[in-house]
């Protein structure tokens, strides 16, 4: 099975996904950057599901706060091929994750926004950043009846935190289904899921995790299972 991957760095394990998925299925990763974009659709007609990745800022022009432009780091660039990429896999209807950047990438092309820098502009906030290069940890509260919930089953898990913004105003496309104890928004899905492709959104980075953590495994198993079924359904 061919899993799209938005875009792998140099700076990070380009194995990672890989490795994670790996540990459920026979799963080959193809990083898009890699690619050019006018070959972009016959690639993704090869794969079974897309994963909209974690790394550098969104520029803060595209949700309003162009001022602030001094505070993030940007990949312009990126920004244009992801969202010709989110265009293509929900016209192809193909099963997406989408992880930390990924996830507020998604809010803020369907019209929402963010905090800019979490240290800055939330009051009380806690550590979501990395300590000492490694990732930090903490509580998040998962909302009842959600895709989320059915898949941790648990009112409450332990993630992993490597960022400094976060979804400030969800899109009315999606619903916020867990957060942190300072109240950051950690995972986003559709508010109405009928008609639309698989989508799950998260703020922490799974693929990172202990694989026997249910916020790692669960999500791995669940996207896989609705990749193949995409697959199985593309091939009818």
């Amino acid at each position: 099975m061919i899993i799209a991957l938005s875009h792998r760095s140099g700076t990070e394990n380009s194995n990672k996904y890989q490795e994670w998925l790996s540990a459920f299925s026979a799963v080959k990763c193809i990083a898009m950057n890699e690619h050019a974009p006018e070959e972009y659709e016959t690639i993704m007609k090869s794969c079974s599901g897309i994963i909209f990745t974690g790394g550098a800022d969104i520029h803060p022009s595209r949700y309003g706060n162009l001022d602030r432009l001094s505070e993030c780091v940007i990949e312009p660039d990126r920004d244009e091929k992801e969202e010709q990429l989110r265009e293509l896999s929900l016209r192809l209807r193909i099963p997406i994750l989408a992880i930390c950047r990924g996830e507020q990438f998604f809010a803020v092309q369907h019209g929402g926004s963010l905090v800019v820098d979490i240290p800055k502009d939330i009051n009380n906030h806690q550590q979501h950043g990395k300590i000492d290069g490694h990732d930090s940890f903490h509580q998040i509260m998962i909302e009842p009846r959600t895709l989320l919930h059915k898949l941790i089953k648990s009112d409450t898990s332990i993630v992993n935190s490597a960022h400094h913004q976060s979804i400030l105003r969800v899109p009315t496309d999606f619903a916020a289904t867990s957060y942190a104890p300072d109240g950051v928004i950690e995972s986003i899905e559709w508010a109405d899921p009928t008609g639309k492709p698989f989508f799950l959104g998260v703020q922490w980075h799974p693929e990172r995790m202990d694989i026997e953590s249910p916020c790692s495994s669960a999500i791995a198993q669940h996207f896989l299972m609705e990749a193949e079924s995409y697959s199985l359904l593309m091939r009818t």
